[in-house]
């Protein structure tokens, strides 16, 4: 079992992670300190992406889409999540997760950590991926107009 390299991403194998030891790096790196925010990617795989996030208070991501579905867990902190003017305010092991292409943003409220997961891209054969696709076309030209 693989403890996972601390300096690059791992693939998609029986690797374990300390959760509180990347977290606590994080927070102690220059970037955090900076500009409100710092990652480490996990997991890089064709298939899967997994990231661990930390934020300090006021700061979050911007809204943005993703290619693949989503799910953002609260690790500790607070945190809005918002998409489609809908917003969810998360806690610690609270779940949301979104369609790919979908656009949303993540704000803390406090200092938080969160765990992001970004699913390979749906394909045209995905009915459920093609319907999230017509739903965000049908947005971008209805705002377009």
């Amino acid at each position: 079992m693989s403890e996972g390299r601390q300096d690059r991403p791992q693939h998609i194998a029986l690797n374990r992670y300390d959760l509180k030891g990347q977290l606590a790096r994080l927070r102690g790196d220059a970037p955090l300190a900076q500009y409100g925010r710092d990652s480490l990617t996990l997991v890089r795989d064709s298939s899967f992406t997994l990231l661990l996030v930390a934020l300090k208070a006021g700061t979050g991501l911007p809204n943005h889409t993703a290619p693949g579905p989503i799910s953002v867990l609260v690790l500790d902190g607070r945190v809005a999540f918002t998409s489609k003017g809908e917003r969810c305010d998360l806690g610690p092991h609270e779940l949301v997760t979104l369609p790919a292409r979908i656009p949303h943003e993540v704000m803390a409220l406090e200092d938080s950590a969160i765990l992001i997961t970004i699913a390979d891209p749906v394909t045209h054969t995905d009915p459920v991926g093609l319907e999230s696709e017509r739903e965000v076309k049908a947005e971008e030209s209805s705002q377009e107009s």
